[in-house]
């Protein structure tokens, strides 16, 4: 490996590390707020808007999971925990009796929509502040102008 080749990849691992460090901090604020407010953990609030943006508000487990990132086991669980909140409810699939759905409740539909807009609202008020950190600032930067590029090529 040359100089050049080791020093790009300390770049990539010192971002990586930085970056999950950022994200990691991101999370643990969020959720608070959530936990705080809406009684909702932050995966439960990303589940809740696949759920909220699905096509009747109604998602398979295998493709909620593969959505936000979950497990089967653990995306079973979570659901579960929003079931008992009274947020979520499971059905079998009319066509495939193996597949089980996930569906929104009213209140499911009305608490994700209310967590979804704070979560939005205190992440960008959570950036905002990262940005004028020297740590953060350019990792925040490439994150604020990627998404801005794809709102722009959509």
């Amino acid at each position: 490996m040359s100089t050049d080749d080791h020093a790009e990849a300390f770049d990539e691992f010192d971002q990586w590390r930085r970056l999950t460090l950022m994200v990691g901090q991101l999370n643990q604020a969020l959720e608070k707020t959530l936990a705080r407010e809406y009684r909702v953990s932050l995966p439960e609030t990303l589940v809740l808007a696949e759920l909220r943006h699905s096509p009747e508000h109604a998602a398979r487990l295998q493709e909620l999971a593969a959505r936000v990132g979950l497990d089967q086991s653990s995306m079973s669980r979570l659901v579960t925990r929003l079931e008992h909140k009274g947020l979520a409810a499971r059905a079998t699939c009319q066509h495939d009796r193996r597949g089980v759905y996930c569906m929104l409740t009213p209140e499911g539909a009305e608490r994700g929509e209310q967590a979804e807009a704070r979560c939005r609202a205190e992440l960008s008020k959570l950036l905002r502040i990262a940005s004028f950190d020297d740590r953060w600032a350019p990792l925040v930067a490439s994150f604020r102008f990627g998404a801005a590029a794809e709102s722009a090529a959509a």
